[in-house]
């Protein structure tokens, strides 16, 4: 996704819009994930956790936004380029749940957390195109 991202990057205009979207809504989970009280499911109890492992910084997931960022790519290009914003919608929630699913299958996440980041990513997306037609 950083290759994909760095394209975005060169290839200008919107592109580059939908780059900076994409870059603000893996942040965004970043510092949600990072601030969050609550726990994996591999760190609890319930689950097998033997009681030594950290609690929280597991909400909202990690690995899925490497997929739902593509929502900023919709957002930035669905005015002028409507067939390759929807590929980029369509693409990023495929790698988001995949990746999402590998990581529930895995114990890491549930599947709320997952969902949780396809919301951040999209109000977080959202906003920021809303400022930028607020401004333009």
């Amino acid at each position: 996704m950083i290759g994909v991202w760095t394209l975005c990057v060169l290839a200008g205009s919107q592109w580059r819009r939908g780059a900076a979207y994409m870059a603000l809504a893996a942040v965004a989970v970043t510092l949600l994930k990072h601030a969050s009280p609550f726990s994996c499911p591999w760190d609890l109890a319930a689950y097998g956790a033997s009681g030594d492992a950290a609690q929280g910084r597991c909400l909202p997931a990690g690995h899925p936004v490497t997929g739902f960022m593509l929502v900023g790519l919709y957002f930035a290009l669905m005015p002028s380029r409507q067939r390759a914003a929807r590929a980029a919608l369509s693409a990023g929630w495929i790698i988001g749940l995949a990746a999402g699913a590998v990581q529930v299958a895995r114990g890491a996440h549930f599947a709320s957390h997952v969902l949780w980041t396809a919301c951040v990513a999209w109000l977080v997306t959202m906003a920021a195109d809303s400022l930028h037609r607020a401004r333009a």
